[in-house]
């Protein structure tokens, strides 16, 4: 078995020998202080070694041991010991000996941020307190002590947070330090405490080493920059930038040794929370908190920029990414054990946003053991929200739609009109300065649209402008933008308390019925045929469309049925297949005018027009073009039911109806003939006008030819 000693002094130093005792690893830990030796868990497979080595000792000591694997686990400011320990190895190394030195390296941070202060050496830190008024915190150990005591009038105003060890406190007596000025105090520090510890001893100035994440740096940031008060920092002597992570150096060891660690993952709590319209005054308080005590923070780069988590952050947003990430991190830090997780995400997390993918991905990892940990989400405000109370109005029953990086070729401008035409108030998220200028170009025929742009919504430079369609085509400033568009004022809020009595009704009755019921005046008509409203009624109830049917229109002409059967529902789909050009032209205005955005015109002769098409659920025939037995030749090839609806006016076509049944295997067969009268005013006398009969039949068609002979 190999024999290993680890020099400790970290956290991280503990935890591995913790780790390798469980493994029964037998080795050595040396320890400087008494107070090391304390902290230590008590383990037959541990041997501690007490006491500070010089050069000479602790080469003697290594080589009577015949150590096989030497850890440097010391604090990264204990810069001689490294040395000392690197000499040594290295000196074993030249007389033959085989020994492996391994660093383990703890992660170092701290930035370049207002109220923080660089110093290259303690002599500098202590001169500037010469400058600085009021109560010094210090919390750089005792080592160093007697470089800050040097001056009696920063003496006097030192509170020393020091180990509550017999050594460190001798070195306060020795240097003057009064009891009632000694913090005699065993770490981790929170935030929380650094805090009370600021008022309880009206601390004006913290001083600290540019130390690690486990030694509590980020914490004291946070609470000297909640407090407003300076917080200088002693820079880590660049000596070396080699070294290993905790994960790394346990493989070290497992190739070694040949003994598994079983080094667990750490235990990820992960949060998902919307941020927000992006200032973080907007953020939740349960989000703020969660952020204060993030490890590791995920999201886009414009969410992250201002985040400063305890370990690191990344921009991503992709659900693969994020787990792959996770995954490397979790067992990178397992030294940690828990890992606190934010995934950050624009706005609500429930509204059009990425959250639901990473949800599902995640808690799925979760559940096969990919991950371990938990799991839960925080929302946010929405700036939808935003807009509308800026803007002074409701969004309860407007419409809302998001064009976030969609292209033209997408059809969002159909639905950007459908949606406005339905509900009259139209929010809508855009991806920036290019997506304005889209809105004007469509909206620049449409005098009757109000449209407000919302720019930077919580942030400094909000505005909020009402712009023409011209001014929206000449927009160029980038930034975060929300839109608004509405109707005329006042026919806006008529059609919105319409749909109020509607939707009112709708819950009372049951079950919702959809009728048609367009005039035929509405319609844009031409010298194309139409299906007049009477016959176009009975049609599409004997069609018994659903919320969620798929609809052929065949010979669609100007578009009467197609354009009835969209506007029931926005959950139907219909395929208008038109031959003639004049009549595809109609179908188009039409399409413009009713805002079908669920209707797509489809240029051709039936049955070869329907290949690449959906599956249909149902059809209307209205003009067969002589091929009526090829369409639903095709049609029954389908081998699924299909309920067909075909109107005849010809007595040729009205033959073919017959032979239908004949051919294919039909049910719930019908044939009926309507025949209508229009009464027009004609002097003192209304007078009526015959229109020509028309056949209608209709039956469902279940797929497959009859067996019986044409």
């Amino acid at each position: 078995m190999k024999k290993i000693i680890i020099f400790s002094g970290t956290t991280e130093g503990r935890k591995l020998s913790e780790l390798m005792a469980a493994a029964g690893i037998a080795h050595t830990v040396s320890v400087a202080t008494d107070y090391g030796k304390l902290v230590m868990k008590a383990h037959p497979k541990v041997k501690i070694q007490e006491g500070r080595l010089s050069k000479e000792a602790m080469s003697e000591f290594l080589r009577k041991e015949s150590f096989d694997i030497v850890i440097d686990a010391t604090h990264p400011y204990a810069v001689e010991v490294t040395r000392t320990i690197k000499s040594c190895v290295a000196g074993m190394k030249a007389d033959g000996l085989e020994v492996t030195y391994l660093r383990l390296k703890r992660s170092i941070q701290a930035s370049e941020e207002t109220g923080l202060r660089f110093f290259d050496s303690n002599e500098a830190c202590a001169e500037a307190l010469k400058e600085i008024k009021g109560n010094i915190l210090l919390t750089t150990g005792s080592k160093e002590l007697s470089v800050y005591t040097a001056s009696e009038e920063v003496k006097k105003r030192l509170y020393v947070r020091v180990l509550p060890g017999m050594e460190s406190l001798e070195i306060c007596r020795r240097e003057g330090i009064l009891p009632q000025q000694i913090l005699a105090l065993q770490g981790p520090f929170s935030e929380e405490l650094n805090d009370a510890l600021i008022h309880q001893y009206g601390i004006k100035c913290m001083v600290t080493k540019q130390g690690g994440i486990t030694g509590g740096f980020l914490e004291k940031k946070e609470a000297a920059l909640k407090n407003r008060i300076p917080l200088l920092i002693i820079r880590r002597e660049a000596v070396e930038e080699d070294g290993l992570s905790f994960d790394a150096v346990c493989e070290k060891i497992e190739t070694l040794t040949g003994v598994n660690l079983s080094l667990r993952p750490a235990e990820l709590m992960i949060t998902l929370a919307g941020i927000g319209p992006g200032d973080a005054d907007m953020m939740t308080v349960r989000l703020k908190e969660a952020l204060a005590e993030a490890d590791l923070v995920l999201g886009a780069k414009r969410l992250i920029e201002a985040v400063t988590p305890k370990l690191e952050k990344e921009a991503l947003y992709l659900p693969d990414k994020i787990l792959t990430w996770l995954k490397e991190k979790s067992r990178q830090y397992a030294v940690h054990e828990k890992l606190k997780v934010v995934i950050l995400f624009s706005g609500d997390i429930g509204f059009y946003s990425g959250w639901s993918k990473v949800r599902i991905c995640l808690q799925e990892a979760l559940q096969k053991g990919i991950l371990h940990g938990t799991l839960q989400s925080i929302p946010g405000i929405s700036s939808i929200q935003m807009m509308a109370a800026a803007c002074g109005v409701s969004w309860e029953n407007a419409g809302i739609y998001s064009i976030h990086g969609k292209t033209d070729t997408g059809g969002w401008q159909a639905e950007v009109l459908h949606r406005l035409h339905e509900n009259g108030r139209l929010f809508l998220l855009v991806s920036g300065a290019e997506d304005i200028r889209k809105l004007g170009a469509l909206f620049s025929d449409k005098e009757n649209c109000r449209i407000t742009v919302g720019y930077q919504l919580s942030y400094p430079q909000q505005k909020l402008m009402v712009l023409t369609p011209e001014a929206c085509r000449e927009t160029e400033q980038e930034g975060l933008y929300v839109v608004m568009i509405e109707k005329e004022e006042q026919k806006a809020n008529e059609e919105c308390a319409e749909q109020g009595k509607r939707r009112e009704q709708e819950t009372q009755e049951e079950p919702a019925t959809l009728s048609p019921g367009i005039p035929d005046e509405a319609f844009i008509r031409g010298k194309v045929p139409m299906t007049k409203g009477e016959v176009r009624q009975v049609s599409l109830c004997s069609l018994r469309l659903q919320k969620d049917s798929v609809l052929y229109d065949i010979g669609s002409g100007t578009g009467s049925i197609a354009v009835e059967a969209a506007h029931l529902s926005k959950g139907i789909k219909v395929y208008a297949i038109e031959k003639k050009e004049e009549a595809v032209a109609l179908l188009a205005q039409n399409k413009e005018k009713f805002q079908v955005a669920n209707m797509e015109i489809i240029r051709g002769t039936a049955p070869e027009a329907c290949n690449g098409l959906e599956e249909p659920t149902h059809v209307f025939i209205g003009g067969s073009g002589g091929h009526l037995m090829e369409i639903l030749e095709v049609l029954a090839a389908k081998k699924r039911r299909i309920r067909v609806v075909m109107n005849a006016i010809s007595l040729e076509t009205v033959a073919e109806f017959k032979q239908v049944k004949e051919r294919f295997s039909v049910c719930n067969f019908e044939m009926i003939q309507m025949q209508v009268s229009r009464y027009h005013e004609l002097g003192s006398y209304y007078m009526p006008k015959a229109e020509n009969p028309v056949m209608i039949c209709s039956f469902d068609l279940q797929g497959g030819e009859a067996d019986a002979e044409a």
